[in-house]
């Protein structure tokens, strides 16, 4: 095992780690103990990683982390696909790729694209406490920090994936809320 590996496990509320930066879709694993305060336990994660040199001392905005043009307006590609029970989301930066199995329920697709884009941006995970359409076929997402709401809307009039995609990005802080498409 690596000295990174050892030094991870050694945060308290870590339970395991496994680390693979030599292979393509490798990465750092990491299972928290029960009961474990997640927000405390990733920001001890994230010193260890930039005294490492795995990770910057200051957070990418989406801009930073996909300066060159992206195909899509929210710099990561997202893709939702139904199964038998549920979804498969999945998050594709320029570099990092993420995807979570989820229920096939509004809140549990939105948290799972929220979950999947912060890990593609290394942004600490944020909890979607509510998904709703209005009157007028605007989606909106609010998410929560633990103390701060912060709410996402987009029109579902460019279909359903889209708008989740934007109104989650904006609910998460990595797009902005000005007019873009959807």
């Amino acid at each position: 095992m690596s000295t990174l590996a050892h030094r991870l496990e050694d945060i308290p509320g870590i339970a395991s780690v496994t680390v693979d930066l030599d292979e393509e879709g490798g990465g750092i694993n990491i299972r928290l103990e029960p009961g474990a305060d997640e927000i405390v336990v990733m920001e001890r994660l994230r010193t260890v990683l930039i005294a490492y040199g795995v990770r910057s001392s200051k957070p990418e905005t989406v801009n930073e982390a996909f300066p060159e043009p992206s195909t899509s307006p929210l710099g990561v590609q997202v893709r939702i696909t139904p199964l038998e029970r549920g979804a498969r989301v999945e998050v594709e930066g320029r570099s990092v790729r993420s995807f979570r199995v989820v229920a096939a329920s509004p809140g549990a697709i939105a948290q799972g694209v929220a979950d999947a884009w912060c890990r593609v941006v290394g942004k600490i995970p944020v909890e979607i406490v509510r998904v709703s359409i209005g009157d007028e076929g605007e989606l909106t997402v609010a998410a929560t920090d633990g103390e701060t709401e912060t709410i996402g809307k987009a029109s579902i009039g460019d279909g359903w994936e889209s708008a989740l995609a934007l109104a989650v990005g904006r609910a998460i802080g990595l797009v902005p809320t000005g007019p873009m498409a959807g």
